[in-house]
């Protein structure tokens, strides 16, 4: 009587275990708020796979210009852009940082990503001031993200981005090769 109570005991405890390890390490769908350099936004990061997310945003923020190089412009108080974006990220330590006793909540982990992102025209141009382009921007980034207690997020990334600008003439040098960083607080909604 006491073995079959012992092995019960312990078969509730190996099955409570492993649900409570999968659902540490299980992606979640997650509706963010995000505050960065280049802008403001939304964004809906959706798990594909085991390790698999993609994070699709929008929002408005930086005008950008592919002319002899990349140029950035942050005038969102007299005319900001729109943007559109998503990134497809393979998060790979999830397991081991649970393993660690680490924070995996809201999809922490570090990652490889290939994001896509594109700008449309300023709202409206200032006098004086050089114009933002329609740009859609390519990037491979490697990059962190990690929960900052309680809804806050952290993403930071590296990489290598490509740009191509749709409003300079076929003539000039539309497109360039940027070094890609990123750093972005999100606030989770749900």
């Amino acid at each position: 009587m006491k073995n079959k109570l012992l092995l019960s005991i312990a078969t509730i405890f190996l099955v409570s275990f492993s649900t409570f390890s999968q659902e540490n390490t299980n992606l979640k769908s997650l509706f963010k708020t995000d505050f960065n350099f280049s802008g403001l936004g939304i964004s809906y990061e959706v798990p594909l796979a085991k390790k698999w997310t993609v994070d699709l945003s929008t929002g408005i923020g930086a005008s950008y210009r592919v002319s002899n190089g990349m140029e950035a412009n942050w005038t969102i108080n007299k005319a900001p852009s729109a943007y559109f974006k998503s990134e497809f990220k393979y998060i790979y330590n999830r397991e081991k940082r649970f393993k660690d006793g680490k924070n995996n909540s809201n999809n922490s982990g570090n990652y490889w990503a290939f994001q896509t992102k594109y700008t449309t025209k300023r709202f409206s141009e200032a006098i004086g001031e050089k114009p933002g382009n329609n740009v859609l921007m390519n990037e491979v980034h490697w990059g962190m993200q990690r929960s900052l207690g309680g809804n806050w997020l952290l993403n930071v990334h590296f990489g290598l981005g490509f740009a191509k600008d749709f409003d300079i003439p076929k003539w000039l040098d539309s497109t360039t090769i940027y070094p890609a960083v990123g750093l972005k607080f999100s606030y989770v909604i749900f």
